[in-house]
Order: structure tokens, then C-alpha cells, then sequence
């Protein structure tokens, strides 16, 4: 699947400027990039649909396999949240967060 790596691609290449931005105290860079991130966490399964039908691939799955991609990346954005420490409540939000953003997603795509 192309557009999964396509997404993959982007979130590594951001995921490291935002380190390079942290440790350059480029907070504002920073923060844009970490926003991005944020973003691409709880929608990938709508991207890697967006991308999929950029390239004129009608692929339903890429919001099943964005739903799987996305929530150990939902963990990761609690982890960083809670400055480096597991926390339950803060994983279970993440995770409850992108199960709803994909959960309404394909609800929206089904009633198409």
C-alpha cells in the first residue's frame, strides 16, 4: 500500500525535525510540527484514505489498517503528554480519541 508509506515517510521526517526543533529550542517550529503530528495520529486512517484516492486507489481498508497504525501512536502521543511516564487515563484517552475520529470516519464513509 503506497499511501501507507507515504504516510510513513512524512511522520518519520517530522517526527524527526520535532526532535531537532526540541533540541534547538525552536519552540514554535516545535510546536507546529508536534501539532502535525498530533493530527496525523488521530486521522491516519482518513489520510491514508485521502492519499489512496489521490492516487486513484479506491481502497476502503486504509481507514481499517490507519485505525490499526494509529493507536500505538495514540499511546506514544500520551506518553510524550505526560512528560515521558505511562499513564492509563492518558493512554485510554488517546486511544478513546482515535477510535472516534476513525469510528465516525468510516461511519461517514459507509453511509456514502
Amino acid at each position: 500500500m503506497r499511501s501507507l508509506v507515504i504516510f510513513s515517510g512524512s511522520y518519520s521526517l517530522l517526527f524527526t525535525l520535532h526532535i531537532v526543533f526540541a533540541a534547538n529550542d525552536w519552540d514554535m517550529l516545535f510546536r507546529i510540527v508536534a501539532f502535525i503530528l498530533i493530527t496525523m495520529t488521530f486521522l491516519c486512517g482518513p489520510m491514508l484514505w485521502f492519499i489512496d484516492k489521490r492516487l486513484n486507489h479506491e481502497e476502503m481498508n486504509s481507514i481499517k489498517i490507519g485505525y490499526f497504525v494509529s493507536l500505538p501512536l495514540a499511546i506514544g502521543i500520551a506518553y510524550a503528554y505526560t512528560g515521558m511516564e505511562f499513564e492509563f487515563v492518558a493512554s485510554a484517552t488517546a486511544l478513546l480519541l482515535t477510535t472516534l475520529t476513525h469510528g465516525g470516519w468510516h461511519l461517514r464513509m459507509r453511509a456514502k
